[in-house]
């Protein structure tokens, strides 16, 4: 394929040949089949922008390429991403739509925030592990004392035990044993990971006003509530209540889709994990003023 070549003055080839933009005069149609081009035009000195990342510049009628520029085809865009306080839509508790609140929480940098969300959830996924998985090695199995057949003149290959590995009935090469799988994170790298998992849940966020006017423990009460409020069928909610009564507990706790819990016991795996993160009131100005800028999560 052919690349436009734009010449420029002497003086202004000087300045502008590392510029990402030259400026630009008339251009000359070179083949990109070779490394070295031929310059027809009458320049004293060029800058070639070749398609695919080359630069060259040219000089006595001719172009020297030199390596490939990586990243040339990009854009230089910046792409820093930080999340910011968020409007979240409230509702009642009858489904009626009140208004927005805040979601302003101190989040980690667009370039450690994942890393550091995914190291909460690996250390809250592996600290679950009970770690008692166990199994007999050969000496440990009951039996297999006494030598099975002699060692000559059977034909069966020589034995010393029943229960060695290779038979069924014997013992397990290399299985698990009891172990404690737990890993540990520091408090505050753990709160930082919450926050920000906290934040990004913002746009499927949804904040209701009081949920202690559920007074009697009714699973299809809460089912009608939760698609009222936005939540469709199917789809997980994480629901977090403050000092909630036990009408919330146990009307939620025969949904296979719905988790509850208290502000005092949040999961970061099910907050990335539900697909509606609904929240009390109150429990969202715990969150503002724990996980805030300024917050006792900090101190």
């Amino acid at each position: 394929p052919a690349t436009a070549l734009y010449c420029t003055g002497a003086d202004d080839a000087k300045a502008s040949s590392l510029s990402p933009v030259p400026t630009y005069t008339r251009p000359v149609r070179v083949s990109c089949a070779t490394m070295a081009f031929t310059l027809s035009a009458g320049c004293a000195s060029a800058t070639a922008l070749v398609s695919g990342g080359f630069r060259g510049s040219v000089g006595g009628g001719r172009v020297a390429a030199r390596t490939p520029v990586r990243g040339a085809a990009r854009a230089n865009v910046n792409r820093r991403v930080e999340a910011l306080a968020a409007d979240v839509q409230k509702f009642s508790f009858e489904g009626e739509k009140a208004g927005t609140v805040a979601l302003d929480l101190k989040v980690a940098r667009s370039e450690v925030a994942k890393g550091i969300v995914h190291k909460y959830v690996i250390m809250v996924r592996q600290n679950a592990r009970r770690g008692t998985a166990s199994t007999l090695t050969k000496s440990q199995v009951r039996g297999g004392g006494k030598k099975p057949f002699k060692q000559k003149g059977t034909g069966n290959a020589r034995a010393g035990s029943s229960r060695t590995p290779l038979k069924p009935g014997g013992g397990v090469v290399f299985g698990p044993k009891p172990r404690d799988w737990s890993i540990k994170m520091n408090k505050k790298e753990r709160r930082l990971a919450m926050a920000t998992a906290l934040q990004s849940a913002a746009v499927s966020m949804i904040v209701v006003d009081d949920f202690n006017k559920l007074t009697v423990p009714k699973t299809r009460t809460m089912a009608d509530a939760l698609k009222k409020w936005g939540v469709g069928a199917g789809e997980k909610a994480y629901i977090i209540t403050k000092g909630a009564s036990d009408a919330v507990t146990l009307s939620t706790r025969n949904m296979s889709t719905v988790v509850q819990t208290d502000i005092t016991h949040l999961n970061v795996y099910d907050i990335l994990n539900a697909d509606k993160v609904v929240v009390e009131e109150s429990a969202l100005a715990h969150i503002n003023d724990f996980f805030g800028v300024n917050g006792g999560a900090w101190a």
